[in-house]
């Protein structure tokens, strides 16, 4: 049954990065968000409120069916969770999230993001393309988003957070990943307050 995401009630405890690992490892899907600028960094740079796992459209049914039977899925959209067999208008699938049934608390959020064999795209603007060797990191054997890639993901509208965020990983990026990513800021989100941040 559909229901509204309410934050009185519905607490979020992340899975552990090691967790994680464990259920990405067989698969294509890699760790996503502020908690993969961490694992590049090696420490831990701010607290995070969840923990994200990114994987294709394409690839999304194999990752669920390999999940462990505590962990439900839900489509979440526009502040709305159903689970993944109700239909919710017609927006299409970017959002899942994983409720633990043994603790009733949210611990895992699902991407699904645009790509194909050759190459990782940028769901908000798909000509803005990244060959998946530059797009992902292996991160003492864990897939891992790469920092710029996280980053384009971040421009769109930083919060403090993401200001933070690349203020800390911004020094891991090469001169190529740093071109790159001013030209996809430029591309996808011109009004971006990162659009020279990265000349």
């Amino acid at each position: 049954m559909r229901r509204r995401y309410d934050p009185s009630v519905d607490r979020w405890v992340p899975l552990p990065v090691a967790d994680v690992r464990d259920l990405i490892a067989d698969g294509r899907a890699w760790l996503s968000g502020g908690v993969a600028l961490d694992v590049l960094l090696g420490y831990e740079s701010r607290a995070h409120g969840d923990v994200d796992v990114s994987v294709t459209a394409e690839d999304f049914p194999d990752l669920v069916a390999t999940l462990p039977d505590w962990l439900h899925c839900f489509a979440a959209r526009s502040g709305l969770l159903a689970p993944l067999d109700e239909t919710l208008d017609h927006e299409p699938l970017v959002n899942v999230w994983c409720v633990d049934s043994r603790t009733g608390s949210w611990c895992l959020q699902i991407n699904l993001e645009a790509g194909d064999q050759r190459a990782w795209r940028y769901r908000r603007e798909p000509s803005i393309e990244r060959t998946w060797t530059s797009a992902i990191s292996d991160v003492r054997g864990m897939r891992v988003v790469s920092p710029e890639v996280q980053l384009l993901w971040k421009s769109a509208a930083p919060l403090a957070k993401d200001d933070a965020d690349r203020t800390a990983v911004a020094p891991l990026l090469d001169d190529e990943a740093r071109d790159w990513l001013d030209a996809a800021i430029r591309t996808a989100h011109p009004e971006s307050p990162w659009r020279n941040a990265f000349r």
